[in-house]
This record gives structure tokens, C-alpha cells and sequence, in this order.
């Protein structure tokens, strides 16, 4: 059986990564093109979820203005969870 405690932790680990998109797409709008350390850091977690469906977008939708891979980054972020959970529970 698996320890409540990895579950927890688990699940602050999937509710801070679902936080960081969001504060992502709430600072490109705020501080749209601007760089800085914290960005950068942000950046770090987000960007393995988010380039995925920048690629896809891209594809699909050349020069669209509007990016939807936040979006796909959030659809990707919860499948994974539930197939985490549904191997560890």
C-alpha cells in the first residue's frame, strides 16, 4: 500500500504545477515580452507542459494570435495525474 503522505505530496506537486500555468498566463498578459529571474524560474516547470502544445498549435493554426497550449498544458497535466494515481492507488 502506498503512504498517504506520497499521495499528499503528490498532489501538492500536480496543485503547484496546475498554479504555475496559470500564473504564467496571468503574467503574459500583465507583463507581455518582459523577462526576469523569476520568469525564467516559472518557466522552468511550465514549459515542458506548455511547448508541447505551442508545437501542435503551430501546426494546426499557423500565426494564430491567441495561444491555447496553456490550455492543452492543463489536459495534459490532469491525464498524467490520473495515471499516476490510478498506478499508485
Amino acid at each position: 500500500m502506498i503512504s498517504g503522505t506520497l499521495v499528499v505530496a503528490l498532489d501538492l506537486l500536480f496543485r503547484f504545477l496546475e498554479g504555475a500555468i496559470l500564473l504564467d498566463v496571468i503574467l503574459s498578459w500583465v507583463m507581455p515580452g518582459r523577462s526576469n529571474g523569476f520568469l525564467d524560474l516559472l518557466h522552468v516547470f511550465t514549459d515542458p507542459f506548455m511547448i508541447p502544445g505551442r508545437k501542435i498549435q503551430e501546426k494546426l493554426m499557423p500565426g494564430f494570435m491567441i495561444d491555447f497550449s496553456p490550455i492543452l498544458a492543463l489536459v495534459i497535466l490532469d491525464v498524467i495525474r490520473k495515471i499516476v494515481f490510478t498506478i499508485l492507488l
